[in-house]
């Protein structure tokens, strides 16, 4: 017979079990899905006469970027502003792809950012076709950085996604952004 200790410890040894194969299954059933949807992205990308309708995570599903603002993320490709952390992050955006000017990006960082310099940033701009589109996804993170995906979306309807680390710091009245950084 088993001494009655010794219950509780073999039930919360087997629960303990069940609860990781609960969590496996669960990360392998949220992979396989995002894998299905990068696929099916993919495929629709490659293909733009397909008629499928793809939802992309930043675009929202539409062919524009609906702006949307929550305290758990913003998405849009608007003019922005110095008010706040997501809106100079939109301004940066906005002065590379529709200004398509390095100064005008270089404006709105501090003078000491650990930033590419105007010209530089002028290069990437003319990479990039005058009439792309251009989406922004911004989630802050627990660290006070922003988490920020970047879609192009081509003239010849190809998608390119970036992501970057944005650190903002305030200036005055204003928010400026200090540092890009490119996650690992």
């Amino acid at each position: 017979m088993i001494p009655p200790q010794r219950l509780p410890r073999r039930k919360k040894a087997r629960r303990g079990v069940h609860r990781v194969w609960l969590v496996f299954g669960l990360a392998a059933a949220v992979s396989a899905a995002a894998v299905t949807v990068v696929l099916v992205y993919t495929a629709a990308a490659t293909n733009p006469r397909q008629s499928a309708v793809v939802v992309d995570p930043v675009l929202g599903g539409g062919p524009g970027c609906e702006p949307v603002r929550s305290p758990q993320f913003v998405r849009g490709n608007g003019v922005g502003s110095t008010d706040s952390g997501p809106d100079v992050i939109l301004a940066f955006q906005h002065a590379y792809y529709v200004a398509r000017s390095g100064v005008a990006a270089r404006q709105v960082t501090t003078p000491d950012a650990s930033v590419s310099p105007a010209e530089v940033i002028d290069t990437g701009i003319t990479s990039v076709p005058g009439d792309t589109r251009h989406c922004v996804l911004i989630t802050p993170m627990l660290d006070g950085r922003f988490d920020v995906v970047v879609s192009e979306i081509r003239p010849d309807a190809a998608v390119h996604t970036y992501r970057q680390f944005v650190t903002v710091t305030a200036m005055g009245t204003s928010i400026a952004i200090s540092k890009i950084e490119r996650p690992a």
